[in-house]
């Protein structure tokens, strides 16, 4: 499950039927080389593993000069990595509890932006599934009291802004599990209830899982 981008095929995120999920985010680079893999078939790529530690494997294998820089999020629920994408993959594993990431280094409190986050999605951590949705819907959509538009979680800086929002929970329990997203900037558009479709993946999984055993039986 993941949205489509049209110009590349790639993603910026999704989730496969094993509940593994990835995000990409791009990193500033003065001259993006046009020539490189684009950097959303990268999710698309890891989201074929059946776990995070099977998908950080591989991207560390991943040869250098291929993408522009990047910051690549996994997480299945067990595990948990980021891999800093330079001119070379650098992956770390990422220890339990709330963690963010920017187009800067992964968790840096040097950067004001990520430090207010932070802050916030600390507090968040702590709530029930549907509160801490709650609270992230409320967290896309905020502005910050600075002149430069880009340190606000929802950025309108002219040609370059925020498109759209998603947020997402995964559970085991189908009660507990959260999709939600904004297709446009949040603080202006709706986020619509896509929590079926996590569910939907349930089922697949579970289908999976049932023809599996199967096999080994016979």
């Amino acid at each position: 499950m993941a949205p489509r981008d049209r110009q590349a095929g790639g993603t910026w995120l999704g989730v496969n039927a094993q509940g593994l999920f990835a995000g990409v985010l791009n990193r500033p680079t003065e001259r993006p080389d046009p020539e490189r893999r684009s950097r959303g078939l990268l999710v698309l790529d890891a989201l074929r593993a059946r776990t995070a530690c099977e998908a950080a494997e591989s991207l560390r294998r991943l040869p250098g000069g291929a993408y522009n820089p990047f910051n690549l999020f996994l997480g299945d629920g067990v595990d948990a990595f980021a891999i800093v994408y330079k001119e070379s993959p650098d992956v770390s594993e990422l220890g339990p509890g709330p963690h963010v990431l920017g187009n800067a280094d992964p968790d840096s409190r040097r950067v004001p932006k990520l430090a207010r986050l932070f802050e916030r999605t600390e507090r968040l951590a702590s709530r029930s599934a549907k509160e801490a949705a709650d609270g992230l819907v409320g967290l896309c959509r905020t502005h910050a009291a600075d002149p430069d538009p880009r340190q606000s979680v929802c950025v309108h800086a002219g040609p370059y802004g925020t498109r759209s929002s998603a947020v997402l929970v995964l559970a085991e329990r189908p009660g507990e599990r959260v999709f939600r997203f904004a297709d446009g900037p949040p603080c202006t558009s709706e986020y619509e209830d896509f929590t079926h479709l996590l569910n939907e993946l349930e089922t697949v999984s579970r289908a999976e899982r049932d023809d599996t055993n199967v096999r080994k039986a016979t």
